[in-house]
């Protein structure tokens, strides 16, 4: 803290020295700032920071110059200039407050976060308009998790669904096989509509190592499901991941190690474990791409046959316009099972839309698409199975409430709709059902 303290008064001493009264621009000084202040206006901040410190040349002591000048070294990272420039103004004119909170903008950037506070308290002090105060509260906010080591965020979803095929039941009744046309009998014959009450916890802890934007993130996932007739069918999940990401300039990359359990009914389904590569990058602002490469291990209890092992491709991008997100994904996977069977190699796509309406409200669309292609034909068939899935929804969602003093904490409430159908080469394949879901979300 002593150093800060100690470059804050050697910069004071500078400022001082350097200051001097505000002369009067020569026509040539003029267009100078004229330009350096359109080129700022227009985003092309490095060119903006290179015609004001032109015109600074001459005209040391000119407030607008100053306030400029700081603004455009402040988008291009020289926070030691921002400073001296908005303490150039302050020198000459106290009272200015948005050079103040633009000041504390810099000194955070240093690592100043005491001055910075200093600050934004003083522009409290004077009472300014409501808009402004949420803002400096936020800013004030934003410095203390930049202080933080320990991050906890999660989400507490309770629902319930309608769906009118639980068991995706084939839309014909009599299917083709190597030994004659069979009937097909049994609940899962057919479509069974049913109300589904389930609940969802989710927990994400990000430790931040110290000195560095790299962090270690942990996660954690609780999902169940009660069906109110077929209780064969409730689900019982719990799945976690942990590991590193290690951030450069607008790239970061990470590493998971996860595990997931599945129990359906009243047995154990399914255990999986394995490890992921993720990456991200930032092109613009407005849009970032995603990669992740995963191997996984499953374990049937109840089926060794399906026993197998899964590796996969999975792609992203996500642009955002406005008050609209657009997300788009492609996949790759490849099971192999104990069976050849139960082996399959899948190829897939996903599109969704998010915009964000006024009062809160929040639509969204997707549609999603899954081609699989089964190694060896099941005993009952000669030809190996292929199957087309499609899924297409719609959602409205309401925040009904959120948390002034913690942005992330907040309610809302989604009502979704749901239509999936499913083409195949062997009609057993053959299905589509609809369902609708009402959820109340908490984000904590």
């Amino acid at each position: 803290m002593k150093s800060k303290i100690s470059l804050f008064v050697a910069m004071l001493f500078c400022f001082y020295c350097s200051l001097v009264t505000e002369e009067s621009f020569s026509s040539t000084d003029e267009d100078t700032l004229r330009i350096g202040i359109e080129l700022f206006e227009s985003g092309q901040f490095q060119h903006s920071y290179v015609k004001l410190l032109e015109a600074f040349d001459n005209n040391p002591g000119n407030i607008k110059l100053n306030f400029y000048l700081g603004r455009a070294a402040f988008e291009i990272g020289n926070y030691e200039m921002a400073v001296m420039s908005f303490e150039r103004i302050l020198i000459a004119s106290p009272d200015e407050h948005r050079v103040k909170l633009e000041i504390a903008r810099a000194f955070q950037r240093l690592g100043a976060n005491d001055i910075a506070r200093q600050y934004c308290t003083e522009v409290l002090s004077t009472e300014p308009p409501e808009a402004v105060k949420k803002n400096i509260k936020n800013f004030l906010i934003y410095i203390d998790k930049t202080e933080q080591k320990h991050f906890l965020n999660g989400q507490f979803i309770v629902g319930v669904d309608w769906n009118n095929n639980i068991w995706a039941s084939p839309s014909v009744r009599v299917i083709e096989t190597v030994i004659g046309d069979v009937n097909l009998t049994g609940a899962s014959s057919t479509k069974t509509q049913d109300w589904i009450y389930n609940s969802t916890l989710w927990v994400d802890h990000t430790y931040l190592f110290p000195y560095s934007n790299h962090f270690w993130k942990t996660q954690g996932t609780f999902y169940k499901a009660i069906y109110d007739e077929t209780t064969a069918l409730n689900i019982r999940y719990l799945g976690g991941d942990t590991g590193p990401t290690f951030k450069s300039g607008n790239n970061n990359f990470g590493f998971r190690f996860f595990l997931n359990q599945i129990e359906l009914g009243n047995a154990e389904y399914l255990k999986g474990v394995g490890v992921k590569a993720k990456w991200d990058r930032i092109i613009r602002p407005n849009l970032v791409t995603n990669a992740a490469l995963k191997y996984e291990t499953k374990d049937f209890p109840g089926n060794s046959d399906m026993d197998s092992e899964k590796k996969s491709l999975l792609l992203g991008m996500n642009f955002l316009l406005g008050k609209s997100m657009c997300h788009f994904g492609l996949k790759s996977e490849k099971e192999s099972a104990f069976d050849d069977e139960f082996s399959s190699t899948r190829y897939g796509s996903n599109l969704s839309f998010t915009y964000n309406l006024p009062f809160h409200f929040t639509v969204s669309s997707n549609y999603n698409y899954q081609y699989s292609h089964y190694d060896k034909a099941a005993a009952l068939f000669t030809k190996k199975r292929q199957n087309h899935l499609h899924s297409a929804g719609l959602s409205l969602e309401k925040k009904v409430w959120k948390s002034l003093l913690k942005p992330d904490q907040s309610v809302s409430y989604r009502l979704t709709y749901q239509h999936t159908w499913s083409y195949s080469n062997i009609e057993l394949y053959e299905y589509t059902k609809d369902f609708v879901q009402l959820f109340f979300i908490y984000n904590f």
